[in-house]
């Protein structure tokens, strides 16, 4: 009832009360209904506690027993108790619904009492861990009865004891117990919310505070805190206070970075200055009063800061053009100070310090934002086709109108400037449209074909060497578009060109584009049905929307165009284009009276509804001018738009989606020009979903761009998945982040070997852990390399473990993706220990060998990685190897789920364990993701066990067969039965071909 998982552990449960209590038990200070309401249930089971006695057991034997028990209940019994036809009837409405709520057996009360017979309830009280012990923590109490108060009753009261309470219920025992001796609970008190939200990182071994960049950055840090990392005490109440806080903050960003960027940043004197940059001048800033976290971007920039040759930050462009950049014009007085410095910048240093700065600031454009969507831009290109200083400039004009399409250039490091200036050029075009219905259906034609060019370039069926040429190509027809005619041959050629780019053909039909957009051609059998299978369900979405195929409408332009050429219609126009008044509106709920009552302003679909009245046949009959003729083809532009568009959203359609086959406007109604809604501006950004939950609108639909599609669909369909558990907390953005990364990835070109290797490596890396509990040289390190990947809390837990001797917890302390890099890691560090690979690592070392191309790290993280749209800024599939990601706000949000790796690798895993082919994980992949969803049982926004518990309840439901897709069933067998009689057939150590 106080809204905890009850998955969780016994040591999690007063951790996590704290938790609730002060993040939801109050608003401005003023308790809310739910702490209200956990009071009310406190109180009724305490009564009942005492009730049940030392037994943990109600028993009522007659009506007189039954009166107490009444009356804790809110009950009584009308007639009089034990009479026939006797009910129990509400006394106290409050105790009534605690005692419903909470699921009290109220019924088999009700028949034991009219049948006379003896009721039995076991009530048992339980006993949970507490940090350190309950006299700790009254003496924090600012109650005057505090003596008298349980813990309980602290937690739920006392939101500074909270704070405290889960801070270092966060922090790894050493840690906690180093700092409860000093400076002790009462002196850390006050500094409770620093230590919440920043204070997770600090990592205390051996009577010290292990800062970022290790001992030789010990004396950076003594000067900034005003206290030595050898005095753990006054080194945290120092990290704590000073700035209040800033400087917590500073030193949480720097331990979640890697070693490589810590041994850079934390150098003197660039330590200092990078802080002086950075802290906050205003003294009644304070970072820990916030509902989320302060300064994502600068955990950003640290994180993704990438060097020279000459150990100096690399920047996009040069520093001429960055003094240009921070010299335009802001409402930022902290932006507007660093331009004016920037005029003296002479190193590239000088930029990263103004960068550390602008990352105070909470908005999502800004020269820092620039700064790291450039730096991902420009990351993977070579030295010589790196961006030119006018591209940067370019972009960096355009960044509020674009910013959503450079995830393109980053995903596709080999579009040069040149495509890149091309597609400005063109957006900038297809803004001068002054005609507004023109307008928006240039930009989705437009964009819906880069958004096809994207999927093929992705899926490697446009060459690495055509990405320019088709890429310009595809943009070219729509540089000087001034008519709906003009709009369709335009986004005609365009597609050809991608066919062309793609397939060798320029004229496929609609069925053999979809099958292009399903994947690339299959050699297998069980290849080409699953391939077949990708392609039906994006015809079912097309179907479902009552989508115009693109045979229909590039037929009926070939014919309209012909007529104007004074040839004679032929034969088959008449029918084609009577299948454009197939489609009708559906029959509104409300009338227009009622809407405009109930609804008013609300949005009217014109696009769909001008769609309603076209009627191309009566030109085809009687043909008639050479205007008309085109004034018809023009008409046929709504619906080319619309098919195009639906190709994007069927080839993205999340698994279990609702919407796109319940609502059969809903691609209709994507509106580009924003007509619906006033004061929508970023049109080119990624879409916003609209008009849910009005019934008076026509429905949900997305306005802006197609920029982004993949998770904005997965938001919009998300909350079509029910949850397996009531009451169960799902987060939002990394459920979305989840059913992206079985949405986009596509697993055609991934061989048997590869996929038995990413399961060999995360069996290896499980075989690590367990040898590190007998192996004490071992354990350090596999320590060593996991402190790369665990916050210190899980890494403390680990420890604690391995020492115990107990590897089946340190296994539940690791994720796939933990074991996976850990394997990769050691074998990299340690080659010469082969020994130590045990049974699992010796056979992923004789795959390794045999097929070094298959089994090659950077093909894993391409294939088995995940998309970080945030992060990385793109859609690639990577396997980035970062620890867990804090809770932000904002766009910042998306990051908790960026960091979440281990799915896809977990699934495969599973895949190689029954049998089934690579190609089977486009099927396996987004429905036991979607499961995963559903079992997800989360108490906190930070939760991260409870996503492993979710991944390893969906495998164990898919090993024991609850879990069956259609005709899986007959593929796994017949591929174990090959599998086996190859094991049998061959001695090769490889085990698996």
């Amino acid at each position: 009832m106080a809204g905890i998982s009850q998955q969780i552990s016994p040591e999690d449960v007063l951790p996590l009360l704290a938790r609730n209590a002060f993040a939801t038990g109050y608003l401005n200070g003023v308790p809310t209904e739910y702490l209200r309401l956990i009071d009310r249930y406190l109180h009724q089971a305490r009564e009942l506690e005492m009730l049940a006695g030392p037994s943990g057991t109600i028993h009522v034997a007659n009506c007189a027993e039954a009166e107490p028990l009444l009356s804790i209940l809110g009950y009584h019994a009308r007639p009089a108790c034990g009479q026939k036809d006797s009910i129990l009837m509400t006394a106290d409405p409050e105790r009534a619904f605690l005692t419903t709520d909470s699921g009290f057996p109220l019924t088999a009360l009700e028949e034991a009492l009219e049948k006379g017979t003896p009721f039995t309830y076991a009530f048992p009280s339980s006993r949970v861990p507490v940090l350190f012990n309950e006299a700790d923590w009254r003496a924090l109490s600012s109650a005057k009865s505090r003596g008298a108060q349980s813990l309980v009753d602290i937690l739920l009261h006392e939101p500074a004891v909270d704070r405290l309470y889960w801070a270092l219920a966060n922090s790894d025992v050493e840690t906690r117990n180093a700092l409860a001796h000093s400076p002790g609970l009462a002196r850390l008190l006050p500094y409770g919310p620093v230590l919440d939200f920043y204070g997770t990182q600090i990592y205390i071994r051996g009577g010290r505070v292990v800062v970022p960049g290790g001992p030789s950055a010990e004396a950076g840090w003594r000067e900034l805190a005003g206290a030595s990392p050898r005095s753990p005490g006054d080194f945290v109440l120092g990290l704590a206070g000073t700035d209040n806080g800033w400087l917590a903050v500073y030193f949480d960003t720097l331990s979640r970075v890697n070693v490589s960027q810590q041994a850079y940043l934390t150098a003197s004197p660039r330590l200092r200055r990078l802080y002086e940059a950075f802290r906050e001048p205003e003294p009644s800033a304070y970072p820990a009063r916030a509902v989320f976290r302060k300064a994502p971007a600068l955990l950003m920039l640290f994180t993704r800061l990438q060097r020279g040759p000459d150990g100096e930050p690399r920047i996009p462009g040069n520093l001429d053009v960055w003094k240009q950049i921070l010299a335009q014009k802001t409402d930022s007085k902290v932006a507007h100070d660093w331009g004016k410095r920037a005029h003296s910048f002479k190193r590239p240093e000088q930029l990263l310090e103004a960068m550390a700065a602008l990352s105070r600031i909470d908005t999502d454009e800004g020269p820092l934002q620039i700064y790291l969507m450039l730096n991902e831009v420009d990351r993977r290109r070579a030295s010589d086709k790196r961006l030119s200083p006018e591209t940067v400039l370019l972009l960096a004009t355009k960044f509020s109108q674009l910013s959503n399409w450079y995830l393109v250039f980053s995903e596709f490091s080999d579009l040069n400037d040149a495509s890149i200036a091309q597609f400005v050029k063109v957006t900038d075009a297809i803004d001068a449209i002054h005609d507004h219905s023109l307008r928006g259906n240039a930009m989705g034609v437009f964009q819906a074909n880069l958004g096809l060019w994207q999927i093929l370039a992705r899926q490697g069926e446009v060459r690495d060497t055509d990405l320019n040429q088709s890429w310009q190509q595809a943009i070219a027809p729509f540089a000087a578009v001034n008519s709906s005619a003009q709009l369709f041959d335009a986004g005609h050629a365009s597609l050809g060109t991608l066919m062309l780019a793609a397939s060798g053909k320029s004229d496929l039909s609609q069925g053999e584009f979809i099958e292009l957009l399903a994947g690339p051609p299959q050699q297998s059998a069980e290849g080409q049905r699953i391939r077949q299978e990708m392609a039906d369900r994006m015809r079912a979405v097309l179907d479902d929307q009552r989508l115009v195929s693109l045979d229909t409408l590039f037929t009926l332009g070939d014919g309209l165009t012909r007529m104007a050429q004074g040839a004679p219609p032929g034969s088959n126009l008449i029918p084609l284009a009577n299948q454009l008044k197939e489609f009708e509106l559906p029959r509104p709920i409300f009338t227009e009276s009622e809407k405009t009552e109930w609804a008013p302003g609300v949005y009217a679909n014109r696009h769909s509804e001008l769609q309603v009245h076209v009627d191309i046949t009566k030109v085809i009959k009687q043909p008639g001018s050479r205007t008309q003729l085109e004034g018809a083809r023009g008409q046929l532009t709504p619906f080319l738009r619309d098919s195009l568009v639906g190709l994007n959203y069927a080839y993205y359609e999340p698994p279990g989606a609702q919407l796109l086959h319940s609502n059969p406007l809903f691609v209709r109604s994507h509106d580009f020009s924003g007509e619906t809604i006033m004061g929508v501006t970023q049109l080119w950004q990624a879409p916003e979903l609209f008009n849910q939950g009005s019934p008076a609108g026509g429905g949900a639909y997305l306005v802006g761009s197609l920029a982004e599609l993949p998770y904005v669909l997965a938001t919009t369909e998300e909350d079509f998945i029910a949850p397996k558990n009531v009451q169960a907390l799902i987060w939002k953005e990394v459920a979305a982040d989840l059913l992206v990364s079985a949405t986009l990835p596509r697993w055609w070109n991934v061989s048997s070997n590869e996929l038995h290797a990413v399961s060999l490596y995360q069996r290896s890396g499980e075989e690590l852990v367990t040898a590190a509990v007998a192996n004490q040289e071992l354990r350090g390190k596999v320590i060593g390399i996991l402190s790369e990947r665990l916050p210190p809390q899980r890494l403390g837990q680990l420890e604690q473990a391995l020492a115990a001797g107990d590897g089946g917890a340190a296994l539940a302390r690791v994720t796939p993706a933990d074991t996976f890099h850990l394997a990769a890691e050691f074998r990299h560090n340690f080659p010469q220990e082969s020994a130590s690979w045990g049974t699992v690592g010796g056979e992923l070392d004789s795959l390794s060998r045999q097929s070094p191309a298959e089994v090659n790290l950077q093909r894993i993280s391409r294939d088995f990685g995940t998309p970080h749209p945030v992060l990385a800024q793109n859609y690639a599939c990577e396997l980035l190897n970062v620890p867990p990601l804090p809770a932000f706000g904002g766009s910042s949000s998306r990051l908790l789920g960026e960091s979440w790796d281990s799915n896809n690798l977990y699934w495969a895993r599973l895949a190689d364990e029954k049998g089934y082919s690579p190609v089977m994980l486009n099927r396996l992949v987004p429905e036991l993701t979607r499961r995963m969803v559903a079992n997800i049982f989360a108490t906190d926004i930070e939760d991260w066990l409870a996503l492993t518990r979710a991944m390893k309840e969906t495998g164990e439901e898919f090993r024991q067969g609850k879990i069956v897709l259609p005709q899986l069933t007959e593929t796994a067998s017949s591929n174990q039965e090959i599998g086996v009689q190859q094991e049998q057939s061959s001695s090769a150590p490889a085990g698996h071909k």
